[in-house]
């Protein structure tokens, strides 16, 4: 057995309450599932910073994570051992560990050093937990967290795998990520998708309507496709993908918009004459770079205001800050259906931004719905003082309700003891950088807790005991009638095979769903 397989074994068998408990971290803060988060992401450190048990360190000194000496804090836990390793120029002195057993209770007790007090509050995801630990001073590589998280899946793997679980590969067959089911006529969109890894390198066929061909798509070395298209012709379209014998049909509705009629030369959009449009006439751009004329200004501010955005400011005055940059970028990323910020913060005359805004369906900024517990729905992240991932738009809030309603007439009013559908974070008040997440940050995406088999829900993993499938399915099941719904990730092998979803590292104790923008009205 290597060094590597005695550390895995030794930390699955390990009992992180009674090691907390030994070294002073504040165990009651820290919730089971937490506990097994922070069990996988800092065996994926240690993978990272011991070369896989191979390092002079691991082997002549049991120091998986390269940690330092530190006098008093290590004294007791390890002794101190001069080396030279490659990130350092001379010999610094190390922590040498007795065996693997001690370096697991000294690497949490170096974790309770002065500069890391307060650690207990960000175990909920692994970026979380790494992005505190590197703002702390624990690596200067800028790199450090998504090098960690990388090696995620592996962790996860090995772990399994200890306790007798076999992991089968997550992708079996060809398997789509990301779709639109509905798109503007001339509107770009993306589709993304993964392949075996035996596949990598080989070429996609992509046909339209059996007839048009896409330009060659190659899967990537990590097995992941992806192309953009637009389809100009109205109805509804499908589109064909495939690689040897696995094949992939989507089905797609063009639909062509009320304003098609304008062009490049028009000035002042076209808006909708259904309720809720509104006429915005701008005499220049508005916002980064913009001309920024007063009463175009006002107009931008007294939409987004009205929309939800209330940071903007007095929608009364013209003047520009970042309250009104940052609505204008977020605005953009909803429309654009992106799940991170990434808008340029200028409205330009005619643009589809102005467009959008002016738009009956244009995306309001507002609190997820309230539970509903007599018909089967909890939203749990408003419900949790602690937290504030309670925000998103108009449109994935129209969605949760409708998947709610679903899940109760096809399922829970038939199996009246299961779990209700029950949702957890959303995104922050404003929108943006959440520490929690990669994403989550423009209000169209949403994760959903695990059902239980005895009614309640949350804090278990697909593969506990207490996890109900079959409830999880027919959740799987309500989200994807849903037209706006893009992707759907959640790791239980099965419904993945069932097609119901795709795997993704770190959705072992959650679904998550993703929504595009409607086309618009």
């Amino acid at each position: 057995m290597s060094l590597l397989d005695d550390l895995v074994n030794n930390y699955f068998n390990k009992d992180l309450t009674t090691v907390f408990i030994k070294v002073g971290i504040a165990n009651g803060k820290i919730t089971e599932i937490n506990r097994q988060i922070l069990k996988e992401v800092t065996l994926a450190q240690w993978l990272l910073e011991s070369a896989r048990g191979k390092s002079e360190l691991a082997v002549n000194a049991n120091n998986f994570a390269g940690l330092k000496w530190r006098v008093p804090d290590m004294k007791g836990f390890a002794e101190p051992l001069k080396i030279k390793v490659p990130s350092e120029p001379k010999e610094v002195e190390f922590c040498k560990f007795t065996d693997i057993d001690a370096f697991i209770i000294g690497y949490w007790k170096f974790l309770t050093r002065t500069p890391y007090k307060g650690l207990e509050d960000y175990t909920n995801t692994p970026e979380n937990f790494l992005g505190f630990l590197k703002a702390k001073g624990y690596s200067s590589d800028p790199k450090y967290v998504s090098k960690v998280v990388d090696l995620l899946p592996e962790a996860q793997k090995l772990l399994a795998n200890a306790g007798g679980v076999t992991i089968p590969p997550s992708v079996e067959q060809l398997q789509l990520i990301r779709a639109p089911k509905e798109v503007e006529s001339g509107q770009n969109f993306r589709v993304e998708g993964v392949a075996r890894l035996a596949d990598i390198g080989k070429v996609l066929s992509i046909m339209i309507d059996n007839q048009f061909p896409v330009a060659s798509v190659t899967i990537n070395q990590d097995g992941k496709w992806q192309f953009d298209f637009v389809l100009t012709q109205e109805g509804d379209r499908r589109m064909i993908i495939a690689i040897d014998d696995q094949t992939l049909e989507i089905g797609i509705k063009v639909v062509v918009p009320f304003d098609n009629k304008d062009d490049e030369n028009t000035q002042q959009p076209t808006a909708s004459s259904l309720p809720g449009a509104k006429v915005i006439k701008l005499g220049g751009s508005v916002g980064i770079g913009g001309v920024n004329k007063a009463n175009d200004v006002k107009a931008i501010k007294a939409r987004l205001h009205e929309l939800g955005y209330t940071w903007v400011g007095n929608p009364n005055s013209a003047d520009r800050d970042r309250g009104l940059f940052d609505a204008i970028k977020l605005f953009q990323s909803i429309i654009a259906g992106s799940s991170t910020v990434n808008g340029d913060g200028r409205v330009d005359v005619g643009g589809i931004t102005h467009r959008w805004l002016q738009a009956a369906n244009a995306p309001r900024w507002e609190l997820m719905p309230k539970s509903d517990r007599d018909n089967g729905f909890v939203n749990g992240e408003l419900e949790d003082i602690q937290d504030n991932h309670d925000f998103g738009t108009h449109w994935l809030a129209d969605v949760i309700q409708k998947i709610a309603q679903d899940y109760q007439n096809s399922y829970r009013n038939t199996h009246p003891t299961s779990a209700p559908f029950a949702i957890n974070d959303v995104s922050l008040p404003h929108g943006g950088d959440t520490p929690d997440h990669y994403g989550h940050e423009t209000g169209m995406m949403c994760d959903v807790y695990l059902p239980k088999k005895k009614g309640d829900f949350g804090g278990i993993f697909w593969s506990s005991s207490e996890y109900d499938q079959d409830a999880a399915r027919a959740i799987l099941k309500s989200i994807g009638k849903q037209k706006l719904v893009r992707a759907v990730f959640f790791n239980d092998q099965q419904l993945i095979r069932e097609r119901l979803c795709v795997s993704l590292s770190g959705h072992d104790n959650h679904i998550h769903f993703e929504i595009n923008p409607p086309v618009r009205s």
